[in-house]
């Protein structure tokens, strides 16, 4: 995939705003109409060469006064702002990336041209500006885009569109050009940003500048200090400098240091919270351990089974809770060290919950299905008996496949692309989606990786969503491909400026 080189911005709505005119005689749905029409779209096409020449047709047809259009264009001339943050930060931006180019695409008639350049002169960053008027061609016609990629001599993967008009963006991705479309400053810079940085680095560099800082919090904004994601960062990346861990002798506790026990989402206490299968799974099978101490633990948990044979989450007989995503995790420890025939009936009931798609809605302690998939691929690489490994490939594959596309935030499309990765099946669908809500820091936001059982209370980490997303776009070698945000309505009601 060719390297980004060029933008090319529209301008009314994105670069400058101006505010429609709410005391003249034509009436804004009156107005719109006018500019919605074939007359209108001629005179930003360059055919009438003259303001009065397309007034006069208009008046014809729309029963106006052409003095009447002229103040409302006058005063749209002047109520007309540059904005100056985005401004800025294209300044900033041809700074930073020297070869990067600009351009300027407006809807502009040929009368009008002299007022956009002037404007534009404040802010000398654009390499050319292309004026409706004089390409002969508008937006969204797809010749306009043709005729401008030709003219600065690129090709459309190497150019990004910013436009606030949903039609123009179709026009554009049509083609093949990457398209943002604009909804305000922020979203346009974090997104520009993800388009020309390279998200592994900026997200490696996230993890580094934050290393030990990365704590947990709940969904109401409550700061927990766990081990559960420091064990997930450090399995993800490697790097026991990120990761701030209270090690446990032989079985692990879910916290470090003070336990919060909550009782509902507004209400907590403290108090001793019982060591885990859970986390002590994920501990010792990517911390190295004395082989003594990993055999008697796993004896431990075979004494922690149900009824039905299938592991607990706690070292507790008191809690008997499972969970599918658990016993993944146990499985992946028992396999790891070749015992996996002795958590046999836990590893069916597995294959049962993959088999029926019990995971769909989620489990008691992980809300996203797709989390359950990727701790699954991740337990096939481990796995010693070929039929049993066998066996979960030929479920596995179509239940990750399936999954592409569906909804989800960092969490679920992470672990959605690693488990797509694992499996090699390609996944072109949620990578750019993965790729949009990185952060303007180089980090992602935080997302809910699991929740408690009791209150049903969220917990995420920011640290753990940057590695599952860094991650995830380092496997799928897609670096740049920036993501539709909701189209909105192309006629709305600022939709009057020229521009």
């Amino acid at each position: 995939m060719k390297p980004v080189t060029a933008l090319i911005f529209d301008f009314g709505n994105v670069l400058c705003t101006g505010i429609p005119p709410n005391d003249c005689t034509i009436p804004p749905t009156k107005l719109k109409e006018i500019m919605s029409s074939d007359i209108w779209f001629d005179y930003e096409r360059g055919r009438y060469t003259t303001a009065e020449e397309c007034y006069s047709n208009l008046e014809d047809r729309f029963a106006i006064r052409s003095k009447d259009l002229d103040l409302v264009m006058e005063k749209a001339r002047r109520s007309l702002k540059m904005q100056s943050a985005t401004l800025e930060f294209l300044t900033n931006l041809k700074a930073e990336h020297p070869d990067l180019r600009v351009y300027g695409l407006t809807n502009t008639p040929l009368p009008e041209q002299d007022y956009v350049y002037s404007v534009a002169s404040q802010w000398p960053i654009f390499d050319h500006i292309y004026i409706s008027g004089n390409l002969g061609m508008r937006k969204p016609d797809i010749c306009c885009f043709k005729a401008v990629l030709q003219d600065i001599g690129l090709p459309a993967e190497a150019v990004v569109f910013v436009d606030d008009s949903a039609e123009n963006i179709l026009s554009a991705q049509s083609i093949g050009i990457h398209s943002i479309l604009f909804e305000d400053h922020e979203q346009l810079s974090r997104q520009l940003e993800n388009v020309l940085g390279d998200p592994v680095k900026r997200g490696t560099d996230f993890l580094i500048s934050n290393a030990k800082r990365m704590d947990s919090v709940t969904e109401n904004g409550i700061t927990i200090h766990e081990n559960f994601a420091q064990l997930l960062i450090l399995d993800l990346t490697g790097n026991r400098e990120l990761v701030q861990l209270e090690t446990w002798d032989r079985t692990w506790n879910y916290f470090i240091g003070k336990h919060l026990i909550f009782i509902c989402p507004s209400e907590l206490t403290t108090g001793n919270f019982p060591n885990d299968l859970d986390t002590t799974s994920i501990a010792l099978s990517i911390i190295p351990t004395e082989k003594s101490v990993l055999w008697s633990v796993m004896d431990e948990m075979l004494t922690f089974t149900n009824e039905d044979g299938i592991f607990m989450t706690y070292f507790d007989h008191s809690r008997p809770r499972i969970d599918p995503v658990v016993c993944v995790n146990i499985l992946y420890l028992f396999c790891q060290h070749g015992r996996e025939i002795e958590a046999a009936r836990t590893f069916e009931w597995v294959l049962d919950v993959l088999r029926n798609r019990a995971y769909q809605a989620g489990s008691r302690y992980y809300p996203s299905p797709d989390v359950f998939l990727y701790f699954l691929t991740r337990l096939s690489r481990v796995i010693h008996d070929g039929s049993r490994r066998e066996e979960l490939l030929l479920l596995l594959q179509p239940r990750v496949n399936e999954r592409i596309g569906t909804d989800g935030n960092v969490v679920s499309l992470s672990t959605r692309i690693l488990a797509c990765y694992s499996m090699g099946i390609v996944n072109h669908c949620d990578v750019p989606k993965l790729l949009a809500l990185q952060s303007r820091d180089g980090g992602w936001p935080v997302d809910w990786i699991y929740r408690w059982g009791s209150s049903g209370l969220k917990v995420g980490n920011r640290g753990l969503t940057t590695a599952l997303a860094t991650k995830a776009i380092e496997a799928s070698g897609t670096y740049v491909e920036p993501i539709l945000t909701e189209p909105r309505e192309w006629w709305r009601d600022d939709g009057w400026i020229f521009m």
